[in-house]
């Protein structure tokens, strides 16, 4: 069997990278909880997507302008976060994320920039805003609710 007629047993891999703080500016309740306590509103929007991450919808990269130095976070569910190096902004970062890893797998940048929009699908990324990113969570919540419901039906029987 050549191997263009072998089934592929992996799907192509689907990244997700969000500019953190154009997502926590777009969502009122983050953009007010910044106001008062900035880190705050990081952490609950990395419990957002380490939810998402966890459903295997999306390998999900955030990306935070560079307050951090550029150093790069692990949490312990592995959803990645970094932040930009001094000197670099998130868009650019995202970028060269985009950039080098073009062909390889579906990849989907969630920014309210329109330019930072229109940049990362000119290098083939897609571009989502952060409204489509509150459904995509509500989805990816629903599926593993179902999914454990599922699991549950099939082992009490």
């Amino acid at each position: 069997m050549s191997p263009s007629a072998r089934p592929r047993t992996d799907p192509a891999p689907r990244y997700l990278l969000v500019d953190g703080h154009s997502v926590v500016f777009a969502w009122p309740s983050l953009r007010n909880l910044h106001a008062e306590k900035p880190l705050a509103a990081r952490q609950e929007l990395i419990r957002h997507l380490s939810e998402l991450h966890d459903s295997g919808r999306w390998l999900v990269t955030l990306v935070f302008d560079g307050q951090a130095g550029g150093k790069e976070e692990k949490s312990s569910n592995s959803l990645a976060v970094l932040y930009a190096p001094a000197g670099q902004t998130a868009d650019s970062l995202i970028e060269r994320i985009v950039q080098a890893n073009a062909g390889k797998g579906e990849i989907g940048v969630v920014t309210a920039d329109h330019a930072e929009m229109t940049t990362i699908e000119s290098l083939g990324a897609f571009g989502f805003s952060p409204e489509w990113l509150e459904a995509e969570l509500k989805a990816a919540k629903l599926e593993v609710k179902e999914s454990l419901s599922q699991y549950r039906r099939k082992k009490l029987t």
